[in-house]
């Protein structure tokens, strides 16, 4: 049995994009958590939004005590997990968590908020979260990259960083 690497980190971070090549590299099979949610309910994240955050708050919880009985997975987290330690423990259960560490800077400079249902509004929420959970990120993760090169260097980083830990 293999553990799960957990990818946490900012909305635009790379996560989905990292897990996908880290997947790859590792054969392992790789979960988006936003594109799980938004099966499970039938609505894009935005529809969901529009119900209320706790309202996805509370799925995203269902999803990480569904994902912490499965192996072998690459999981992209939402950016906000780590606004409850309950999914953090679920995850953390057979996961090793990296934390996607991406500057805000780089964020608001190619990636399309619009689609962001936190940071569509305003440009400076992105700094913001970034302010609000740099710490919770910090502290849950087991390993934290720094996101500034392409991802396909960025998924090595982290099989190197892994095969340190283990």
């Amino acid at each position: 049995m293999r553990k799960n690497i957990v990818l946490i980190g900012m909305p635009g971070s790379g996560k989905t994009a990292i897990g996908k090549e880290l997947a790859k590299k590792l054969n392992m099979s790789f979960v988006d958590m936003d594109e799980m949610i938004e099966a499970k309910e039938g609505k894009s994240i935005t529809e969901i939004f529009k119900i209320g955050e706790k309202y996805f708050r509370n799925l995203e919880t269902d999803c990480a005590e569904e994902l912490r009985h499965k192996n072998s997975l690459v999981i992209s987290a939402g950016g906000g997990i780590v606004k409850r330690k309950e999914n953090i423990d679920y995850l953390k259960n057979n996961s090793i968590v990296v934390f996607i560490n991406r500057h805000p800077d780089n964020i608001v400079n190619d990636v399309d908020i619009q689609k962001r249902p936190l940071l569509c509004n305003d440009i400076n929420n992105v700094y913001k979260l970034y302010d609000e959970r740099i710490t919770l990120y910090k502290k849950y993760c087991d390993i934290e990259i720094i996101n500034d090169r392409e991802f396909i260097d960025i998924a090595e980083k982290i099989i190197q960083e892994l095969i340190k830990t283990s």
